[in-house]
């Protein structure tokens, strides 16, 4: 199986290319707020770059999120249109799962921990299970405090993400190296065989917060 794995669920833009489930080809690249200027580029690099042509993908696997609401709006329906042009189904996964799955490794509770702005993180415990990580509750979005408050009852916890390395960089919790920062395509195409696919239309986000420019709104 040929897989292409978009993630634009943060401020890293990667996609990646995996041929039964090694990863040949990947480009990251840190976009800001410039996902739809960045991705289809993206793409037609790697292609070009790894040779394996659009025409030969058998699958796509997208991040549905959480994150910035316009970047997984990109990335959402750059997926979902090629699934639909190449008539192949799409495998969505979290961010949230995305960060925690490499570390099942380590052998110890990970918290994966995505920047949501305005003051709040999305955020979820993971705990490993043989070859996985389990989540252990719902994600959802709080402010760092009651993340804090929370994770100081977890003995030995790991944090990884980008909203770990903003608000809980200076301690009193380990924190994963920085190539953790941000959800990997490249995992996410290795990842995707062993993942459920539906079809393009059936491609869902996880936002868990309303779009920041309604909140805005509301506010005022």
């Amino acid at each position: 199986m040929r897989v292409l794995a978009i993630d634009t669920a943060t401020s890293q833009v990667s996609v990646a290319v995996a041929v039964d489930g090694e990863v040949v080809g990947q480009v990251a690249l840190r976009a800001g707020r410039r996902h739809g200027e960045t991705l289809a580029p993206a793409i037609e690099a790697l292609v070009a770059l790894s040779g394996v042509e659009l025409s030969s993908i058998g699958r796509v696997a997208v991040d549905v999120g959480p994150g910035l609401f316009t970047g997984l709006r990109v990335g959402l329906a750059t997926a979902k249109a090629l699934g639909a042009a190449l008539d192949i189904p799409v495998a969505m996964c979290t961010s949230l799962d995305l960060l925690a799955h490499p570390l099942h490794r380590e052998g110890r509770p990970v918290a994966s921990v995505v920047d949501a702005r305005r003051g709040e993180v999305f955020w979820a415990l993971y705990q490993p299970a043989q070859e996985v990580m389990v989540a252990c509750g719902e994600a959802v979005a709080q402010s760092p405090d009651e993340v804090a408050v929370r994770l100081s009852h977890v003995p030995g916890v790991l944090l990884a993400g980008d909203g770990a390395r903003r608000y809980f960089g200076s301690g009193p919790f380990d924190l994963a190296p920085a190539s953790f920062d941000h959800p990997s395509a490249a995992v996410l195409a290795g990842w995707a065989p062993d993942l459920g696919a539906v079809a393009a239309e059936r491609v869902v986000a996880v936002y868990l917060r309303g779009a920041d420019v309604r909140i805005g709104w509301e506010q005022r």
